[in-house]
């Protein structure tokens, strides 16, 4: 059962990288803020159409309204600066960036929630750091300022994976759905209020939509692999996503495998598995956070959680 377990969240990540793959394809012949709403459509009608049933107004009844607003709106940022980062860099620095989320989550799981942080996670998270500084370079001269925004975007899905954790009494039905009825909400007033120099064909919405039924596939293999293995065991195997992206950079976008980087993926992925391994504190799955709110989102925490997050 483990090792099947493994197997389901290794394809899932396979699957994340296929996503991002596409997104990158997408925002590369339309603006991102097209790919970000047909991104948020397809989501928000897979829910509705999976998790709504026969009673679909259960969906909105929410004891926490406004920790839900504050994570529908952590999901969207999180997706749309992800986008806007696959349209600046290379697949794989977006992916090694945005996967520094659980050492992220290290360092606020103290002051927000008042976790304890052990000594091997601020170790890990330390690692981790280094590990970015290598990819990003200190010469701040030279520094590309393009690669703040998939750091950006792991910051907000750190906070988004806390309040995931401050709503843990609530049906994850009810969750995902109100996140992604946020997200479209805001996905919608940006779509009618930035000027674009094109609007997509009908083809290029159904590209869009692809998007998010790919990374809804890739979640509900990950909340499958978590029925079957813990968390402790899976999270770190999310790491494999850093081999994926650099293999479909390669391939797929021609993108030159440049030592700095793989070093300092290398180094980042030590500190995460160290940090992840070092207990509950830092449970955040990674595999980049183009993925977070998808049906089924995974807990931070308790493998009990993540058994119990169906859509």
């Amino acid at each position: 059962m483990a090792r099947r377990g493994a197997l389901i969240f290794v394809l899932a990540g396979i699957v994340f990288v296929a996503t991002d793959s596409m997104t990158k394809t997408m925002v590369a012949q339309l603006p991102v803020v097209h790919v970000v709403f047909g991104r948020h459509v397809s989501y928000l009608v897979a829910v509705a159409l999976i998790a709504g049933g026969r009673h679909p107004g259960r969906l909105l009844a929410t004891r926490h309204p406004w920790i839900q607003l504050a994570r529908g709106l952590a999901m969207f940022a999180a997706t749309a600066s992800y986008f806007l980062a696959l349209s600046l860099l290379p697949i794989a620095v977006v992916s090694t960036l945005g996967n520094t989320t659980p050492l992220i989550v290290v360092l606020l799981a103290g002051p927000l929630l008042g976790e304890r942080v052990s000594r091997a996670a601020a170790v890990g998270a330390v690692i981790g750091f280094t590990g970015v500084v290598i990819m990003v370079g200190v010469d701040t001269a030279a520094l590309n300022i393009a690669m703040l925004v998939p750091l950006g975007t792991a910051l907000v899905y750190a906070l988004f994976s806390l309040l995931t954790r401050a709503l843990s009494d609530e049906p994850a039905d009810v969750t995902v759905f109100i996140s992604g009825l946020v997200g479209l909400t805001a996905a919608f007033v940006l779509e009618v209020t930035v000027p674009t120099p094109q609007s997509p064909t009908p083809l290029e919405w159904i590209g869009t939509g692809a998007v998010g039924l790919s990374a809804l596939l890739g979640h509900r293999l990950l909340v499958a692999a978590y029925q079957r293995g813990r968390a402790s065991d899976l999270a770190p195997l999310g790491y494999l996503s850093l081999v994926w992206s650099f293999t479909a950079g390669a391939v797929i976008f021609g993108e030159a495998i440049v030592a700095r980087a793989v070093t300092g993926a290398a180094t980042i992925a030590l500190g995460g598995i160290i940090t992840l391994r070092s207990g509950p504190a830092a449970q955040v799955t990674p595999g980049g956070p183009v993925e977070p709110g998808e049906v089924g989102d995974p807990p931070a925490a308790a493998d009990d959680r993540a058994r119990g997050e169906e859509a």
